[in-house]
């Protein structure tokens, strides 16, 4: 109990006192005996309870009775709200007031704090003396009223509870009900009318909004409330490491991995070549590498019990990070109230009938069995309500039931089944890629999956086969679940019989003005500001108030309303009728144009430079001029459907048709002209050109123009390397199958050219081609159409290399045998993703572990060319160190590999990033240099969302406003 809000009241009328208790900033609730004889809006006096005596009497008015007719149907509806209207007061800082009702047959402890006439003082003041005990459900049915039973501390006479009337009764942290009598028939029994049955009188609720009190009621089930249900702390948004703090983190293992090599090096024996040098660098960064992973945070076990605590961890700091930014780069959420909705059949057992943000942890609680839907009109704050679940389930002090794990639906194709599908995507996102201890913990009920966008399956204009499909599978599955859906589509799906069974159903109901204003307030940095007009906005019948019905537009008022440029512009539309629909459209254009600057002003916490909202509207309007409704780009598609979808490797289509693909393939043959020219420059200085060098250069320039081709191609398949394929059956057969058929290679080779060169060739192709195909190729391939196209493609190069340059040696074989390994993979991958396309395609592709971001594609791509380049560089300084006819001096030979390395690693195998930087090399003055690092910000500060490997633009209502 908030002793605070414990309240004295003086009616001049009757001159007599009675108790009250604070329910809002300035809001009495009382019974209605203890202002007899006051007319409405007649004043009365109050006072706040103090331990110290100093507070005053304060002017008050009485603002709302039950009414006469009302009261027939509820005889004993002994309630009036006062107004506080003294204008030096101050209400205390203290938690908002929750209201409940009792449910069930069990006892209820309760409390409650009057000023009864036992406790008088001779000088006619009052103290105060508690009133302790528990309601009895069974007890007043019929009245419908609450009956206390005090069972602890001092119970005075009949006539010593005068002056106790008005008293709020708590359980827990809920108002329950308003003491009003003593019964009769036994000391120490008081009757009390339940706020929820005053909330069913007219005007009750409207007069608690209207002054600023959010009145939403939950069931008590008779339980105790249980301490270990309040939230302990709130995420904190932490600044990145600097620069400075990383290298100090890298100190030991460098220092470690340094140690290793100079001692390697020291120990080299005699006539070692290179090999030594080589072998001591590798093993002291293994050394280095092994002493980070070492002194990193270790997991807690291998348990389940572990495993959700990893879980939890995990989880908790994503949706904080997620939760900032759909609250605009801010903490403070709006309280918005729900209604259940019944859908006829099939509906949950325990569910409220309302509900609100800041209870939906105990809402869920009570369901049985616990599968909610929330539904909303757009803007409503159906993902937001998602992601309060997850933070505030996972917030409370002790919590052992399931953990709820956030998920976009927009990726599930239901043909896959759907444990299947999300037990690898948590898998990979939360567990390090393990599977089975993903599906243990959802099958053993440890996990609540919270599907968000169900809406987004399927296409707007469309009979969402999708959407049904999922519903189905859905309803197979037993287990707890939250899904979200826009109301229109949920409400379509269900007239079908299309819906979620055994839930409880929510529809997010429009923002109140106590609810707004109280968000406002919460959010502002300059409430002074903010005074002159959070009152004015939520004026009934204007603009202001029915725009800002929406979270999202009242999110966006309050970030307006920080500056007063912003708050000079919200100004202009107070008062202004609500009848047109322009002024709504101009109001709406107005706060979006506020939004872009207020995210664009610095922040203490972000080291990096800010953006001017001039250029980032630019890029912005830029980036989303050809979005339209739609969905992402299948993997190998043919051609970039149009879609609502920012992907990092589809976006050169902003710079027309044609420029960033051809921009691509020259800047691939930027990356080869080194590599040529230094191997030139080799031979040359061995005196092999023309011959055979000329020959060797040639047989490179069938690598050369595959590479160029295929950086204009229109849609590129993202390159990447997944290590973790070497722990799963899959990637060991791959592997297999790469040596077979470099067995295979070998057999035609050694007659022709010998088994030296055959042998090199065949170990070149398999670890090229095998491993190739193990860490970086789709699941989904036709192993068959693979290997028709892959193997006559590198018999024809090994073939054409050994009729050329075969006699130089079995090292032109190895060589060899890597680049047909390359050529193979290159001709080989994409006619077995046709084929497999054709046939609906195979297993869905695994992802590397982690939580993927929209940067993933990139980032692995470029990953990709690193680890190939850096083969290549290894290859490279070996022949031109150790192979007699190729050896030059050290300079040339580090020259030599390090553009070889170029060449094969951005030049060959990083497509994805060829076309990347092609894209800002002919959009240079429209798009920022560092265009992957200005869509990071975006979505940081909450203008962009992330959905897998795309970008979304925030709110359809900002999509639409950047195009105009």
């Amino acid at each position: 109990m908030d002793e605070a809000r414990v309240m004295e009241i003086w009616n001049p009328v009757q001159g007599s006192s009675g108790s009250g208790y604070l329910v809002g900033d300035d809001v009495v609730l009382t019974a209605h005996h203890v202002v007899d004889g006051v007319p409405m809006h007649g004043g009365v006096e109050v006072r706040q309870l103090d331990s110290k005596g100093h507070t005053d009497w304060l002017a008050a008015e009485l603002v709302w009775l039950p009414e006469t007719a009302a009261s027939e149907v509820l005889p004993d509806a002994d309630g009036a709200l006062l107004w506080i209207t003294a204008p030096d007061w101050r209400p205390p800082m203290t938690p908002p007031v929750r209201f409940g009702r009792i449910v069930g047959r069990s006892r209820v402890p309760c409390l409650g704090l009057g000023f009864p006439d036992a406790v008088a003082r001779p000088d006619q003041a009052r103290d105060t003396m508690p009133i302790r005990g528990h309601v009895d459900p069974l007890h007043g049915m019929k009245s419908q009223m609450t009956m206390v039973h005090i069972d602890v501390g001092i119970v005075p006479s009949r006539s010593g509870w005068r002056g106790s009337s008005g008293t709020g009764l708590l359980c827990g942290p809920h108002l329950i009900a308003v003491v009003t009598t003593e019964m009769g028939f036994a000391p120490g029994v008081l009757k009390a009318v339940p706020v929820s049955r005053l909330a069913e009188l007219p005007q009750f609720e409207e007069t608690l909004r209207a002054h600023g009190v959010h009145f939403v009621t939950e069931d008590i089930d008779g339980a105790a409330p249980d301490p270990d249900d309040e939230l302990i702390y709130a995420p904190i948004a932490m600044p990145p490491l600097s620069l400075l703090h990383r290298l100090n983190k890298l100190r030991v293992p460098v220092a470690g991995g340094t140690l290793i090599i100079l001692a390697l090096l020291a120990l080299t024996p005699p006539a070692a070549g290179i090999t030594w040098p080589i072998g001591s660098t590798l093993s002291g960064i293994l050394a280095g590498w092994g002493i980070d992973r070492l002194r990193g945070p270790q997991s807690a076990g291998p348990g389940r019990e572990a495993a959700v605590r990893t879980l939890s961890e995990a989880i908790r700091g994503e949706v904080a990070r997620r939760r900032r930014q759909l609250l605009g780069n801010d903490s403070k959420a709006i309280n918005i109230t729900f209604i259940t909705v019944s859908q006829g059949g099939r509906d949950a057992d325990t569910a409220w009938p309302r509900g609100d943000f800041d209870g939906i942890a105990r809402y869920l609680d009570v369901l049985r069995p616990k599968r909610l839907v929330i539904t909303g009109r757009p803007g409503s704050g159906k993902t937001l309500l998602a992601y309060e679940v997850v933070h505030r389930v996972l917030a409370r002090k002790h919590y052992d039931g399931p953990v709820p794990v956030p998920v976009g639906l927009s990726e599930w194709d239901p043909s896959t089944m759907f444990t299947d599908w999300f037990t690898s995507r948590f898998a990979r996102e939360y567990l390090d890629g393990a599977q089975p201890k993903a599906r243990d913990l959802l099958a053993s009920g440890r996990i609540m999956p919270v599907l968000d966008g169900l809406d987004e399956m399927d296409p707007p204009d469309s009979r969402r086969p999708r959407a049904i499909a999922a519903l189905a599978q859905l309803n197979r599955f037993a287990g707890p679940l939250v899904l979200t859906c826009r109301s229109e589509e949920y409400v379509e799906l269900s007239r079908a019989d299309q819906r979620l069974l055994d839930c409880a159903t929510v529809r997010i109901e429009e923002v109140e003005a106590v609810d707004g204003r109280r968000f406002m307030d919460e959010r502002a940095r300059n409430r002074a500001r903010l005074a002159e007009l959070k009152d004015d906005l939520f004026a009934p019948g204007t603009v202001t108030r029915t725009v800002l019905s929406s979270p999202w537009m009242l999110t966006l008022a309050s970030s307006a309303s920080q500056t007063e440029a912003g708050a000079e512009r919200l100004r202009s539309f107070i008062g202004v009728s609500s009848a047109g629909r322009q002024e709504q459209e101009e109001l709406r254009a107005a706060l979006l144009a506020e939004l872009i600057p207020s995210m664009c002003e610095p922040d203490p916490a972000d080291r990096r430079r800010s953006y001017q909202p001039q250029a980032v509207t630019q890029w912005l309007r830029m980036l989303t001029a050809g979005l339209r409704g739609g969905h992402a780009v299948p993997a190998g598609a043919s051609s970039v459907v149009s879609s609502r979808d920012l992907a990092i490797h589809t976006l050169w289509p902003i710079a027309g048709p044609r420029s960033a693909r051809y921009a691509a393939a020259a800047i691939t043959i930027v990356c080869w002209l080194p590599a040529l020219l230094s191997l030139a420059a080799c031979f040359q200085h061995n005196q092999a050109l023309p011959l055979p060098g000329a020959v060797l250069l040639a047989l490179l320039t069938p690598a050369l123009l595959l590479s160029a081709w295929n950086a204009r191609a229109p849609y590129v398949q993202p390159r990447r390397i997944l290590f973790q394929r070497l722990r799963s059956r899959r990637g060991w057969s791959r592997i297999a199958l790469g040596v077979t058929l470099g067995g295979v290679l070998m057999l035609p080779l050694t007659p022709l050219f010998g088994p030296g060169f055959a042998l090199a060739a065949g170990a070149g192709f398999a670890v090229i081609f095998g491993l190739g195909l193990a860490l970086s190729v789709r699941a989904d391939i036709d192993r068959r159409h693979l290997v028709a196209v892959a193997t006559p493609s590198a018999l024809a190069v090994t073939a054409v290399t050994g009729f050329l340059a075969g006699r130089l040696g079995d090292f032109i074989g190895l060589t060899a045998g890597c680049g047909a390994g390359a050529i193979g993979l290159a001709m080989g991958v994409p006619a077995g993703l046709r084929a497999a396309r054709r046939n609906d395609g195979g297993d869905p592709d695994p992802d590397p572990p982690g939580v993927r971001t929209p940067l993933s594609p990139l980032r692995n791509d470029a990953m990709a060319g690193v680890v190939s380049g850096v083969v290549v560089v290894a290859l490279t300084l070996y022949g031109t160190l150790c192979v007699e006819w190729l050896r030059v001096p050290l300079p040339l030979a580090v020259f030599t590999a390090l553009a070889c390395g170029v060449a094969a690693g951005p030049g060959f195998v990083a497509v994805t990033s060829r076309q990347y930087l092609g894209l800002i090399s002919v959009t240079r003055g429209k798009l920022p240099w560092r265009l992957a690092a200005f869509l990071r910000w975006c979505h940081e500060r909450g203008l962009l969302r992330s959905a897998g490997t795309v970008y979304q633009v925030r709110h359809d209502e900002l999509l639409e406003w950047l195009r105009r």
